[in-house]
């Protein structure tokens, strides 16, 4: 039993030690930040257009998606673009962006959340004040 309170505690101290590592971690240049939300910005747009290529697959330039299809493509879409935005809130940006950041952020999750509530184009209005933010920091989601 002891051995096991020792491993434990073990796991705790390493936990602690580990968050607060990150949490006093330096801050990353711009461009270091921007090369590293964009790897998660690209693998975004790749696994996007693949989601829609399935989803909607057959519909013409002008043709609408049905509801069914919409769900299907929300459903897939919606923690994508949340694992996305938890990756880019979890860098350590310079300060000089950490204001465009939290609106990129905060922004993006109110778009996934009328997403998931109404899939549609209704939110694309949602998604380009997340995309105009992006575009200002100098990232590729959503292009």
């Amino acid at each position: 039993m002891n051995r096991f309170k020792l491993l434990v505690a073990g796991v705790v101290v390493a936990a602690v030690v580990l968050s607060t590592s990150v949490a006093f971690a330096k801050p990353l240049s711009e461009q270091q930040w921007r090369k590293q939300a964009n790897v998660f910005c690209k693998q975004n747009n790749k696994e996007m257009n693949a989601l829609s290529s399935v989803a909607f697959a057959g519909l013409g330039p002008n043709d609408q998606p049905t509801a069914e299809q919409l769900a299907a493509f929300t459903e897939q879409a919606v923690p994508a673009i949340e694992q996305t935005i938890a990756s880019i809130d979890a860098l350590n940006e310079p300060k000089a962006l950490k204001k465009d950041v939290k609106k990129l952020v905060v922004l993006g999750y109110d778009a996934v959340a009328g997403m998931r509530t109404n899939p549609g184009p209704e939110n694309d209005a949602q998604f380009a004040k997340v995309n105009k933010i992006g575009k200002r920091l100098g990232l590729v989601c959503g292009q």
